[in-house]
């Protein structure tokens, strides 16, 4: 394992005519542990390496909604930047975006 620690920014966004969904929180599993996180910028420290990040939120009757996820390589003292972006579908994954690393 690595020492140090590394840090990964989620920017968690929806439709903009979505509003009714700022009244839920999005989840953000970091290999396989939930955060309950906000929309906008979230901050994360993490032992650096590789992560596989999932996200969704509670939605009507899907208790995943949204849900996608994808993998990232992550060298002590750095920061990735991502972007998690919902769609007009409540049964159709995020969309996963790179920002910057």
């Amino acid at each position: 394992m690595v020492e140090g620690t590394a840090t990964i920014e989620v920017t968690a966004s929806h439709m903009p005519t979505s509003i009714a969904q700022d009244v839920v929180h999005p989840i953000i599993e970091i290999d396989g542990e939930p955060r309950e996180c906000n929309w906008g910028v979230n901050t994360i420290t993490i032992s650096p390496g590789q992560h596989t990040l999932k996200a969704y939120h509670k939605w009507l009757l899907f208790s995943q909604a949204y849900k996608s996820s994808t993998t990232v390589d992550i060298g002590e003292g750095e920061t990735v930047k991502l972007k998690w972006h919902t769609g007009a579908a409540a049964f159709r994954p995020g969309v996963w975006s790179v920002l910057s690393s």
